[in-house]
């Protein structure tokens, strides 16, 4: 008798114990995209305000159901910021300051007091632009694999983020706050920083390379070539050794400045002497706007380079292409020899195209 009686009390506190652990407070609603759309599978969360900000580390969080529907249990009263991400697409969370924006406040519900729950439409936030790039060694022309970027907002240095990158890739990879603009450094071991915009700023730090400051609109993909500068330089022939000669370059003539629509153009160059073909590059650089022409010289440098195209395989010493935009733009080429081993890439040209 005995232990049925204690199997029996066992058995109503297993059935008694999700009713006593059941949350007393919800916020249900509905997740809505920029146009209004029910939003599905997104990531719906709640963050407890406290003194310091938001409870970013006890968050609790649901995800909307086909109709757009979500709701969200909690076991404690207070006012609550509802946040919702899909950071695969690219969705990102704004309680993460690099991503957060003034011009949508995440709406704030209170729970406690005699209301037990509460409804509200969600918005996602803006769909976040894409950085890329690959980082290169100026003297060797080969991939960096081991650095890290720095990214900022213009308007706020401290909401910032970073990604380390260890691996032979040489590339990165990374969301950028879809309404305020940001700034990028870029620093390796053994290489002078590279920052967004070149140049230099004077600050009780000493002579820096000055930023520039770059919007990502939603959807829209930026792309960048960093190419980092070594502290202690290589010897000479160390970067090209044995590789077949650099071919000479004939036309456009360096500083081109072309004034046509469409905006074709055509590279020329002199054969080398054991060649079985040919590689072009050909980067788009930044135009030099009003805080640039401020900040830097006029020096011809290649403003935030971005790669463009590349065309490989060619068997004759020129090569047609049709250019991005009204902006400055560089080229180089290369033979490529037996065993498809490259030889020294030429110096870079650099044109510019008005309209």
């Amino acid at each position: 008798m005995t232990r049925w009686f204690a199997a029996l009390v066992i058995a109503l506190v297993a059935l008694s114990a999700p009713a006593l652990a059941q949350s007393p407070y919800t916020i249900s609603g509905e997740l809505r995209d920029d146009e209004g759309r029910l939003f599905v599978d997104g990531n719906v969360c709640a963050l407890l305000k406290i003194p310091s900000g938001l409870n970013v580390r006890d968050k609790v969080c649901s995800e909307s159901d086909g109709q757009g529907k979500f709701t969200i249990s909690l076991t404690q009263p207070g006012t609550y910021q509802v946040i919702a991400d899909k950071v695969s697409e690219g969705y990102m969370p704004t309680y993460f300051p690099f991503y957060k924006t003034a011009r949508r406040p995440a709406p704030e519900v209170t729970l406690g007091s005699g209301t037990d729950s509460q409804t509200v439409v969600v918005k996602m936030p803006p769909q976040s632009g894409l950085l890329t790039g690959k980082v290169i060694d100026e003297a060797t022309d080969r991939r960096v694999p081991n650095f890290v970027v720095w990214v900022w907002q213009a308007r706020d240095p401290n909401a910032r983020t970073h990604l380390v990158v260890n691996g032979q890739s040489g590339m990165f990879r990374m969301f950028a706050p879809p309404t305020e603009p940001i700034r990028m450094r870029v620093v390796s071991d053994g290489y002078e920083d590279w920052v967004m915009g070149g140049g230099v700023l004077v600050s009780l730090a000493g002579a820096k390379k000055g930023p520039g400051a770059l919007l990502v609109p939603t959807g829209e993909r930026t792309e960048f070539a960093v190419y980092l500068k070594r502290k202690t330089p290589l010897p000479p022939d160390a970067a090209d050794a044995n590789g077949l000669p650099a071919p000479i370059q004939m036309s456009p003539a360096d500083g081109q400045v072309f004034d046509v629509f469409p905006r074709n153009a055509r590279l020329e160059w002199n054969p080398v002497t054991g060649a079985t073909s040919y590689a072009v590059e050909i980067e788009s650089c930044w135009p030099r706007g009003p805080e640039e022409k401020k900040r830097l010289p006029d020096d011809g440098e290649c403003i935030n380079p971005s790669s463009y195209e590349e065309k490989y395989g060619l068997r004759n010493t020129n090569y047609e292409f049709i250019f991005k935009g009204a902006q400055p733009g560089r080229w180089r080429v290369w033979a490529v020899g037996p065993n498809h081993k490259p030889g020294i890439r030429s110096p870079w040209r650099s044109f510019t195209f008005l309209k």
